[in-house]
């Protein structure tokens, strides 16, 4: 069974030590107070050496049932194996008594992020998701202006994570669960879903296979609508060779663009915007479009650091404050749960069911 502490460091598995296990986690974690690697799991030999001699008291295991068997007090596991094992793995560790943060995709389907929320819940253990881009302060920063109101109603999010890269890794495997929209897309997704601020009453999805080996998606499409009207449009490829802005976002009194690291912010004072009733009459004066007798609409522009500072949050603190201190998750899964119905919603009807 997985150890059970209310004080000091949380002791943590990282269970996978390639790119996002190794790169991301056990470097993000590397001297930090709150946490303490004890335990690492990869079937590389050179990693696990590498790990040992990184995290004093670190030990290394090649076989995941064997750490099981002996977590070397471990109370929290970090799954950042192959997309496929995120889920099954998960579960078996909070069978364990073991508290989980799991990679992105946080499952392959609908069925099995159930399976693994009410894992959680039967062993009353936290499950979170590695979904840190909610951690940013960019992205805080956005939500921000958004929630404030300056660009009224809004109509439509645009997103566009587009460059031209080939790739010939795991990830361009369907049978590892690789491939755009579950590499890249979870945290896309889960970025426009928070903006939308609105149950998703639709998805409509395009999938290709552009320029990367291997026989998953690299270029996707997502189209969804919520219940309040809004329209999230994204885009994230790896064929285009243009830039393209990373956030658009239109609304009934402002139209938000993100240039390189600001947010330019083009918008309309509504007390100043006087109320405009339709003329009932197919004789327009001077055969004129638009608003008849003309009317000039007072813009006002600013200019914002996208990444304010003020804005960031610590991923790790949020989850050590959520295991020590029973404070709200930062990523709770019933919210990733969305993500992964609108990822499988977006394949319907394309060739990468």
């Amino acid at each position: 069974m997985g150890a059970a502490q209310n004080t000091g460091p949380v002791k943590v598995a990282i269970a996978g030590l390639g790119r996002a296990g190794w790169s991301i986690h056990a470097m993000g974690l590397k001297g930090r107070q709150d946490f303490q690697v004890v335990a690492a799991i990869d079937k590389q030999p050179e990693r696990r050496a590498e790990a040992e001699q990184t995290f004093p008291g670190c030990k290394g295991y090649e076989e995941w049932k064997d750490f099981l068997a002996n977590p070397n007090g471990a109370e929290l596991a970090i799954i950042a194996t192959q997309s496929v094992a995120h889920g099954p793995m998960s579960i078996e560790a909070l069978k364990t008594g073991l508290h989980v943060l799991v990679e992105k995709p946080m499952a392959m389907n609908v069925k099995e992020a159930d399976q693994m929320i009410a894992a959680a819940k039967k062993a009353k253990r936290i499950l979170s998701i590695h979904q840190n881009y909610r951690a940013h302060p960019e992205f805080n920063h956005l939500k921000s202006i958004v929630e404030s109101g300056i660009l009224g109603k809004i109509v439509e999010l645009k997103n566009s994570s587009v460059h031209f890269a080939r790739r010939n890794d795991w990830q361009t495997l369907r049978k590892y669960g690789g491939g755009t929209l579950n590499n890249t897309c979870p945290h896309t997704i889960d970025q426009c879903l928070q903006l939308l601020g609105s149950p998703v009453m639709d998805v409509w999805g395009d999938l290709q296979k552009t320029i990367t080996s291997g026989n998953a998606e690299d270029h996707v499409k997502v189209l969804i609508r919520g219940k309040n009207g809004a329209v999230v449009d994204m885009e994230v490829t790896s064929c285009c060779a243009v830039k393209q802005p990373q956030w658009l976002i239109m609304g009934t009194l402002c139209t938000l663009v993100r240039e390189g690291d600001e947010f330019v912010i083009r918008y309309l004072d509504p007390a100043k915007l006087p109320p405009l009733k339709v003329v009932d009459s197919i004789a327009v004066p001077d055969r004129k479009y638009g608003v008849i007798g003309g009317e000039t609409l007072e813009w006002q522009e600013k200019k914002v650091q996208a990444a304010d500072p003020a804005y960031k949050l610590d991923f790790y603190g949020c989850l050590y404050d959520s295991i020590r201190n029973k404070k709200k998750l930062l990523v709770t899964p019933e919210s990733v749960r969305e993500v992964i119905r609108v990822i499988a919603l977006s394949r319907k009807g394309t060739k990468f069911p």
